[in-house]
């Protein structure tokens, strides 16, 4: 087996672990034998699951940056990129320090000030009060889940109970907050894993000791993810609950099979559902570059393909993976209603760290590539790591230490050194900027995107607003450590063009587009936009101009 590196955020700090899982493994490995389905049971994601009717949320993780920047001005940094969605956290521990209101005015700033919308809360993290002191078996410290969880969740009088302390926290966030919020994340990656192997996970249960963000039997992460979906389903109920962030198809398997019952996690009168009841979200994390090789036939050295096509198309394996785990246990529309995907930490470095290429055209190329990806296969919102970069980035070709490796991904350069009115755009921030303004608002079209017969060397997508349509096309970059790629395409003989409005990936900041004539364009490795004007009135369909009056 090969080996996979995992990472979470502690704090601050970037904290990474290995685990031994195939980096290419076969979506079959993680299916497994077929389990019969449980009646639905009523009032759970087993019987319903609400349509997500938002448009696509172009999103990006916060961060934690010194020269003075605070939380309204990384949202507000954000939104000058194009950013319509942040992914938040408000742990029971800094509220319990700060107070509950510390927060409230820089909400009121994501989404009155900027119209941020369908933001993502992770929660979790207790209060050193609340905090359950049970160290369970093969773990050096207490669990990092609330104690009381299994406190009675409601009084008679249909009220939380406030001796169940994480009914209690949700309860207050649902008041406080809640009209903020629109997915709510339980725990941060709790299956995050350092140093083993999880394909054990498939034949039996998570041991405490192994998923180090809970340190504690999953049949109790299962009961936050009951309590969550029981109060916010009462006191925000058309929001959505999601497991914070999963990174293993092997955890979700194990997710599907256990209830809450903490004997064990088995069905009984008082546990009748199983996990997947109690979320009707799968919020996965997927950074590609460790992805982006496979052991050749011999398994004597390794076959590599480190571009932003394959990067991109990483979140679809892993998508992939969570989906057939799905089907497997009943989520598949028919004996239970499926579940929608978002993506809330994905990115790739900008500079190489050991075998994993990259460069800053590399990346901006796959933020773009990724967010196309992403609507053309139904996920609802991708948020990249992170609003800003937190080192200098070494001139290309320089490389950097893995430590170093997560601090060149963002949307802005060095923050920690560049003060707030100073910041600057990464490539990745332009093309990001550039793809948000132009799509922003338009749906995928899956029909006039196939009307393009796209040919095998050509990537991209149709965007639909009314009647008006936007297209987005690339050569397919194939090559190891290669951005360059070119074709030549024709838009469709019977559609009406008599030129092509063409923008780069950077026209969202150099406000420049250029017309073309006829309906042939040459692509390269790059994304870009593409508006067909129409032989009468030649107008972007993107910027209508503005009716004459009458005389």
């Amino acid at each position: 087996m090969k080996r996979m590196i995992r990472f979470a955020r502690v704090g601050s700090q970037l904290v990474v672990g290995a685990a031994l899982l195939g980096l290419a493994a076969p979506v079959s490995t993680c299916t497994g034998p077929q389990h019969p389905a449980a009646p639905r049971t009523p009032h759970t994601a087993e019987s319903y699951v609400r349509p997500y009717t938002a448009d696509f949320g172009y999103g990006c993780n916060m961060g934690y940056y010194g020269s003075g920047w605070n939380d309204e001005q990384l949202a507000s940094a954000i939104s000058r990129a194009g950013g319509q969605t942040i992914r938040v956290t408000l742990p029971e521990q800094f509220l319990a320090k700060w107070e509950w209101q510390a927060r409230r005015a820089a909400f009121r700033h994501h989404t009155t000030n900027l119209g941020l919308r369908e933001l993502v809360c992770f929660v979790g993290e207790p209060s050193a009060e609340h905090r359950d002191k049970t160290v369970y078996p093969g773990c050096r410290e207490p669990s990092k889940l609330f104690a009381n969880l299994y406190e009675p969740i409601w009084l008679p009088d249909s009220t939380v109970n406030p001796c169940n302390y994480y009914a209690a926290y949700i309860y207050r966030l649902t008041q406080t907050y809640g009209k903020h919020i629109r997915f709510w994340e339980v725990v941060n990656e709790p299956d995050f894993i350092t140093n083993v192997s999880n394909k054990e996970w498939l034949d039996r249960a998570p041991n405490p000791a192994e998923t180090t963000n809970t340190l504690a039997p999953i049949y109790h992460y299962i009961r936050t993810l009951r309590i969550t979906w029981e109060v916010v389903k009462k006191y925000c109920p058309e929001d959505y609950v999601t497991p914070g962030g999963l990174g293993y198809a092997e955890y979700l398997d194990a997710l599907l099979r256990f209830t809450d019952n903490p004997q064990g996690g088995a069905v009984t009168a008082q546990y009748p559902a199983r996990g997947g009841a109690y979320f009707d979200v799968v919020d996965y994390h997927v950074y590609p570059s460790y992805y982006l090789r496979r052991r050749n036939l011999l398994h004597t050295g390794f076959n590599y393909q480190r571009n932003s096509d394959n990067a991109a198309a990483q979140l679809l394996r892993h998508k992939a993976r969570f989906e057939a785990v799905l089907r497997k246990h009943g989520f598949n529309g028919e004996t239970y209603p499926e579940k929608h995907f978002i993506i809330t930490e994905t990115n790739i470095s900008r500079r190489t760290a050991e075998w994993r290429y990259s460069s800053d055209e590399m990346q901006r190329n796959f933020g773009i590539k990724a967010l196309v990806a992403a609507q053309k296969n139904g996920i609802r919102q991708v948020h990249f790591y992170s609003v800003a970069e937190a080192a200098d980035a070494p001139p290309e070709p320089s490389g950097v230490s893995s430590a170093d490796e997560f601090k060149l991904m963002g949307m802005y350069e060095n923050m920690n050194r560049d003060l707030p009115g100073r910041e600057k755009l990464t490539q990745l921030g332009q093309g990001f900027k550039t793809t948000a303004g132009l799509l922003a608002g338009w749906r995928y079209d899956a029909a006039r995107t196939a009307a393009l017969q796209l040919p095998d060397e050509v990537e991209g997508a149709a965007f639909r607003r009314a009647d008006q349509y936007q297209y987005v096309l690339w050569a397919k970059t194939q090559l190891d450590q290669q951005e360059t790629a070119t074709a030549r395409y024709s838009f469709p003989p019977e559609w009406r063009v008599a030129a092509i409005e063409r923008r780069a990936w950077d026209a969202g900041s150099s406000e420049v587009s250029t017309r073309l004539p006829g309906r042939e364009v040459l692509l390269d490795g790059a994304p870009a936009f593409f508006t067909l004007l129409e032989p009468t009135g030649l107008q972007l369909a993107a910027a209508p101009r503005p009716a004459r009056p009458r005389k």
